[in-house]
């Protein structure tokens, strides 16, 4: 290991890094000559839209980057530990090994490509915690489990022996976080650690993550288009654009005072719930009727009687044409399955489906299956997983190409390419890459072009199914603005499944939400989330990580020690930095205000 004496306090200093890829295209700049330093236990957020270079920054502290990537040579990268100072760009080997894991974990931003679909979560788990930190097979099992459950998945034994296919969205990103923190290091980099998370979970893992820097004095290197998440866990920003930093500084200056015009940009883009829209006028035409359905899968492990999981009981809805319907809920709830269901994609058990708006009646359910297709020129659907949705030997022009030539809804090669172009220019991608693959795009490109890909050959009904929740705040208000232009274009009906409370109050006409299978609440956007009538619907309003002005210390302090009374907990974090007990509100108060 490659080791310099210093006297440097932080624990990680990244100096003049610049990173080149080399494409057939020619040298692609990512990162340009930035610097960035982070202190133990201090969270750093690092914001920016996608292709920013954000994600590039953090894969190559841990030297994750791919085999094109060039690291110019002025570029240094620094670990502090045990009084020394670790060059990160001349580790090799055994030493590599025990920097990652040991000293710094890493949250990917897409969990389905990060573990290995043919071992079991918790076998996985169980040998990262064996190599670095030396337990027991039966030590990091208890551990393994008991860190499941912190992370809030539900069963977390039953989950722990289960395969990452068998997990939902959420669930695979709660199952990420709990692999990267199982190692307890130093330092964890968190590339959108809370994108497929509900407002509830995400409140969860903020505060688990927080509870764990306390703790352990655990550094993080927080990466994320949620500047309201930023605004609830970082001490300081970063902002990039294009390969630079633009902007940083002390969270709440960088927040609430932006300086440069990127940054206000960025800000301004936010979704707010100060002006939200009055009730849609009602539309007598129905596109979609949805009587008692139904979904169930089987469950694997007894082949003698075989079980069922109901996924979905018993819902009936109409949909009315023209209008963006949202649809919420906790993952696992049945989001999913639901629009999947719509669309002949998941097997419905009970009830059916009917829809109105097309030449030949199509009408389907348990008893008769759909033929897809009958419908694919009227329903298409924007998937979750963009990596696993797109196929990676297919050049990004073929991918969007594809539906209109296997429906035949173009002519010539010519017009396929024009459509093509059409609607890729609509959606924020370059031209010029309609010739590259899936992976050498971001996770919010790779969103645009699934977007892309469901809107070509222009349906009637969309099933969207958190399809901007990898997009960055600026590229999600265009990508917003896109649907509710083509929905007046083209009376376009949506589904929009999403966990971003945020984006569904500033987009949709009518919102569902869903708890355990069934439709708990429905109403007005202004009903749901200024008069929500459940329990649970008021608890997801409540857990919206909402980018609030600062507030004095003094005030903050006060209004935090009136939670503890309310919620009766023994520790309670607030916009004051780190955990406060009870016994110490007091004093810390009197020392504020001296």
């Amino acid at each position: 290991m490659m080791l310099n004496k210093s006297m440097h306090t932080n624990l990680l200093e990244i100096r003049d890094l610049s990173i080149d890829f080399n494409t057939d295209e020619g040298l692609v700049h990512a990162v340009d000559n930035i610097s960035l330093s982070i202190r133990p236990g201090e969270v750093m957020g690092l914001v920016g839209e996608s292709g920013s270079g954000k994600s590039i920054t953090a894969k190559s502290i841990m030297q994750l980057l791919p085999g094109n990537a060039i690291i110019q040579p002025q570029s240094q990268l620094r670990l502090r530990h045990d009084n020394t100072d670790i060059d990160i760009l001349k580790l090799r080997g055994r030493d590599l090994r025990k920097v990652r894991g040991d000293m710094v974990s890493m949250i990917f931003q897409e969990p389905m490509a990060s573990f290995a679909p043919a071992i079991r979560l918790g076998d996985q788990i169980v040998e990262t915690m064996q190599i670095h930190l030396g337990y027991s097979r039966e030590q990091a099992r208890r551990e393994g489990i008991a860190l499941f459950d912190r992370v809030g998945i539900v069963d977390p034994a039953r989950r722990f022996d289960q395969y990452v296919f068998e997990l939902s969205g959420g669930m695979r990103q709660r199952a990420m976080i709990a692999m990267a923190l199982s190692t307890k290091p130093k330092l964890l980099i968190a590339d959108e650690p809370t994108t497929a998370l509900d407002v509830t979970i995400q409140a969860q893992v903020l505060e688990l993550m927080l509870e764990l820097r306390e703790q352990m004095g655990m550094a993080m290197l927080f990466i994320t288009h949620d500047l309201g998440v930023i605004s609830k866990i970082a001490d300081n920003v970063t902002v990039m654009r294009k390969g630079e930093v633009v902007e940083a500084g002390n969270a709440d200056q960088v927040l609430f005072k932006p300086v440069h015009h990127y940054t206000q940009r960025l800000l301004a883009a936010l979704p707010n719930l100060d002006n939200l829209p009055e009730a849609p006028k009602k539309t007598p035409k129905s596109l979609l009727s949805i009587n008692d359905l139904s979904v169930s899968y089987p469950v694997a492990g007894n082949r003698r009687k075989q079980e069922m999981f109901t996924a979905v009981k018993n819902i009936s809805l109409d949909l009315p044409e023209g209008q963006i319907i949202g649809l919420v809920g906790e993952s696992g709830s049945g989001k999913t399955s639901l629009g999947k269901a719509l669309l002949g994609a998941a097997p419905i058990s009970e009830g059916s489906v009917k829809y109105h708006g097309t030449k030949k009646k199509v009408h389907f359910g348990a008893s008769k299956q759909l033929k897809r297709k009958r419908l694919s020129k009227t329903a298409q659907m924007v998937f979750q997983d963009p990596h696993s949705s797109l196929n990676p030997r297919m050049t990004i022009r073929d991918i969007i190409a594809e539906p209109l030539e296997a429906m035949k809804l173009t002519s010539s090669r010519e017009e396929t390419d024009q459509r093509v172009i059409e609607i890729a220019k609509r959606c924020h991608i370059e031209v010029e890459h309609l010739r590259r693959f899936p992976h050498a795009f971001s996770g919010g490109q790779r969103q645009r072009i699934s977007i892309a890909r469901a809107l070509v050959c222009k349906p009637k009904f969309i099933v969207a199914d958190e399809s901007v929740a990898a997009l960055d705040v600026s590229i999600q208000a265009e990508i917003l603005a896109l649907l509710k232009e083509l929905r007046a274009e083209l009376g376009l009906t949506i589904l929009f499944i999403s966990h971003d409370l945020s984006v569904i109050a500033n987009l949709c006409d009518w919102v569902c939400v869903m708890r355990g299978g069934s439709l708990v609440e429905q109403g007005t956007v202004r009903k749901i989330f200024l008069q929500p009538e459940q329990p649970y619907t008021q608890k997801l309003i409540a857990s919206i990580p909402l980018l609030e002005p600062p507030q004095p210390q003094v005030e903050r302090l006060l209004e935090s020690t009136e939670v503890v009374a309310v919620q009766q907990e023994p520790l309670i974090r607030g916009p004051i930095r780190g955990h406060i007990t009870k016994a110490s509100i007091k004093s810390h108060t009197e020392e504020l205000r001296c």
